[in-house]
């Protein structure tokens, strides 16, 4: 049965290969964004899909859209920058929340919160009292009150919600500048750059391919309303050194580069692990092995830094 869906911060990586997922499956789709939505290569074939919608709006300030249920996957994409925009960020997580979370109360929609993973066990904490937040405690901060109001709403008014703790997630489909530890490796490797790990490179991660995790958020969404899990950790259980991630990287791309060792952040954590005891719970778990996944994130980088290298070609090189 189709579904009016809405997904804020739909131009995100995330969020358009959720849009693609849910046109796939027959839904009309709103995706809401303050970016412009030519600039995620994932829906560059859908913006003329009869069943697609795009709306230009920053969700700090109130809509309304009659709609079946709410993704809110949106959130500035603050791994980019090396500074903090606090007031930004917060208004995006606590404002956005409010008025995704009053859209769905009177349209009795369902809504799903994509959350920080970090706001899981072995997450970035502590008293920051006193000292200036830095970026990773701004999102964290922001999540954990969203978080608290989609409890509330569903206490207090009844509103239907979920919410998915997202952690590092990779793929197709990402900003070639995106900061992420994957695709800037990859990127690096593919033009033969330095790529630089942080400390000794033995803090383990785990890496999730965006397709498992957007199936993830689809079944935590559609799980039946009395179903007991409404919150979910999404990502892979298997770990992996950043230095390892790094060479694997280097080894699947035939790349010159040499891996640099930086200092280590302070506040970096030695392992960040999902619990998917409540995903298995829906019948999820991540299906694509990393070694398939980078593979295809680097056949994805190849063809967007080619198409890119084109664009910059003088006439005399296209006509020679």
């Amino acid at each position: 049965m189709q579904k009016r869906i809405v997904v804020l911060g739909g131009v995100g990586f995330i969020g358009s290969h959720l849009c693609r997922r849910l046109l796939d499956d027959g839904h009309e789709v709103f995706c809401i964004d303050v970016r412009d939505v030519t600039n995620a290569p994932m829906l560059r074939d859908s913006l003329k899909h009869p069943a697609f919608r795009y709306i230009h709006h920053n969700i700090i300030h109130p809509f309304g859209i009659r709609c079946d249920r709410i993704y809110n996957l949106a959130a500035p994409n603050m791994v980019r920058y090396s500074k903090a925009l606090p007031v930004e960020t917060l208004k995006v997580s606590m404002l956005g929340s409010i008025h995704a979370l009053d859209t769905a109360r009177s349209e009795h929609a369902r809504v799903l919160l994509g959350s920080a993973g970090s706001l899981s066990g072995g997450g970035r904490r502590g008293d920051t009292a006193e000292r200036p937040l830095s970026t990773w405690q701004v999102i964290a901060e922001g999540k954990r009150s969203a978080e608290a109001l989609h409890r509330a709403y569903r206490s207090e008014f009844g509103v239907d919600t979920r919410i998915a703790r997202i952690f590092n997630t990779y793929g197709s489909g990402a900003d070639l500048m995106d900061q992420r530890v994957v695709m800037k490796m990859v990127v690096a490797a593919l033009q033969n750059r330095e790529i630089v790990v942080e400390g000794n490179g033995e803090q383990l991660r785990s890496f999730c391919w965006v397709g498992d995790v957007v199936d993830g958020l689809v079944r935590l969404m559609e799980s039946p309303s009395s179903e007991t899990t409404r919150t979910a950790d999404l990502g892979s259980d298997h770990e992996i050194s950043i230095l390892h991630l790094a060479e694997q990287i280097v080894s699947l791309t035939g790349s010159r580069s040499r891996i640099k060792h930086a200092e280590a952040r302070p506040d970096d954590v030695r392992q960040r692990r999902p619990d998917l005891t409540a995903a298995r719970a829906l019948g999820w778990s991540p299906s694509t092995t990393l070694a398939e996944g980078l593979k295809r994130t680097i056949r994805y980088a190849e063809r967007e830094l080619s198409e890119r290298a084109s664009l910059f070609m003088t006439w005399v090189e296209v006509n020679n």
